[in-house]
């Protein structure tokens, strides 16, 4: 029989997911005995040409003041005082994705920590030294941290995760998909809160 799986879209600085950071970890906390939970970077925005100017700064802050009252997550506008930096997400899922090959068994709680660090810290998402540390707090060493982050093979496999996502039709984030001997189906495309969904995933599993 294949094992049921429950696959997780995210990017640490898609303010949506940050907001379904508490909804994701119950749910697999829930849930992880009885199905294999995957966590694949989706790649909101990886390409480097968003610029955060007055018009971009104007509109995150709407959308993030939105969702932390939707969610209850914690936001901290400040970095939103500047403008001129690039709103790039390659860099943090590629911190993930560094933290998945050199301690997957906290890639979930460093995932956790990386939006914090951008929504509720202020980190320069740009900045490998801001993932180094949080690294760090994880008991990875910083050195052998920025070493994995540089190399092609982490550049590749970040790059592996976007192309997955893509694969199966995932464009937006949060996105939460089953799998099992009968296929693919969409569990939540967007944020939607854990009581929504307990059901949905309780008929599955039983099935």
């Amino acid at each position: 029989m294949t094992q049921k799986e429950i696959i997780y879209f995210g990017d640490p600085m898609c303010s949506w997911c940050y907001g379904f950071t508490n909804v994701i970890q119950e749910l697999r906390a829930k849930y992880r005995d009885r199905a294999t939970v995957t966590l694949v970077m989706g790649g909101l925005r990886p390409d480097g040409t968003h610029i955060v100017d007055d018009r971009y700064r104007n509109f995150l802050r709407r959308h993030w003041q939105e969702i932390g009252e939707r969610t209850g997550q914690p936001f901290d506008l400040t970095i939103l005082e500047n403008t001129g930096w690039i709103y790039d997400t390659e860099k943090a899922c590629r911190a993930v994705v560094v933290v998945r090959r050199l301690k997957p068994e906290v890639e979930w709680e460093y995932f956790a920590a990386a939006q914090r660090g951008f929504y509720h810290h202020n980190h320069n998402p740009n900045d490998p030294e801001s993932f180094a540390r949080i690294a760090e707090t994880f008991g990875i060493d910083r050195e052998v941290f920025l070493e994995a982050y540089c190399d092609a093979t982490s550049i590749e496999a970040t790059r592996e995760d976007f192309r997955r996502a893509k694969s199966l039709g995932v464009y937006s984030f949060p996105t939460v998909l089953v799998r099992d001997e009968r296929g693919l189906a969409a569990l939540t495309i967007g944020y939607r809160p854990l009581p929504a969904l307990v059901g949905p995933l309780e008929h599955w599993l039983g099935q």
